[in-house]
């Protein structure tokens, strides 16, 4: 079988002909193997990627050696030419992946944070994050993202963020953001997938997508977020 279109598809276990696997069943949707979001129909495409598992075990162990051994492992990237002043404003984190052991511990039952984002004269990044919860409200944190050594990279020690990245981003519709955590002797490594709005943006996904297995992780660590408008107040347009 030939690929299809990465954009919306990510490979699957067993292909209907015409159609593909919908992001949401390989990042985070709780569902039977392989099978998509209900409320999310498979695309039409002309042709199925085939399945990671037809490969070899063995084969898929030495792609993953070579890759951690490869010199570009550790070369996480950042966008050309960020600029702050784009990147501002209102985003919706639509989905995350993550080792983190407490995030895979509640990814199931996550909804979609509202961040808003203002730089400052310094180069730093004022944040206000507003987190759904259970009860129904929304829970509002201030942050500083404090600039790096390149434009697009920053900090955030007072949450343990010691390396925040932004990755990819057109600034109209999605941002891909990467950010290593230090607890303790406990490290962790995050993606996070932005959007203007609280939609999958299809060129966001197949970044994130990508850039996941440079970094060390994989679809089983990731989830599309639930949306909800309960930040929606709090975190003002």
């Amino acid at each position: 079988m030939e690929g299809c279109n990465m954009i919306w598809a990510l490979p699957c276990s067993s292909c209907v002909p015409g159609q593909c696997q919908h992001p949401r069943a390989s990042w985070g949707y709780k569902g039977p193997l392989g099978e998509a979001n209900p409320n999310s129909p498979a695309l039409p495409v002309d042709n199925c990627a085939p399945s990671f598992t037809m490969l070899p075990t063995l084969l898929l162990g030495a792609i993953f050696t070579l890759l951690r051994a490869s010199p570009g492992w550790a070369e996480v990237p950042v966008q050309a030419n960020f600029d702050a002043n784009q990147f501002q404003g209102v985003w919706y984190i639509v989905g995350i992946a993550s080792d983190d052991q407490d995030f895979q511990d509640s990814k199931d039952n996550m909804k979609m944070p509202m961040v808003s984002v203002t730089p400052s004269a310094s180069g730093d990044l004022g944040i206000k994050f507003g987190y759904p919860t259970p009860d129904g409200g929304c829970q509002k944190i201030d942050a500083t993202f404090t600039k790096g050594a390149m434009d697009g990279q920053f900090s955030n020690m007072a949450m343990a963020q010691t390396d925040i990245r932004v990755a990819f981003t057109d600034y109209k519709h999605y941002a891909v953001m990467y950010v290593e955590t230090k607890k303790g002797d406990v490290k962790s490594t995050w993606l996070q997938l932005y959007a203007r709005a609280p939609e999958l943006f299809p060129e966001g996904a197949q970044r994130m997508q990508q850039l996941a297995p440079q970094v060390g992780l994989n679809p089983s660590q990731g989830a599309m977020l639930a949306k909800t408008d309960q930040c929606t107040g709090t975190i003002s347009k």
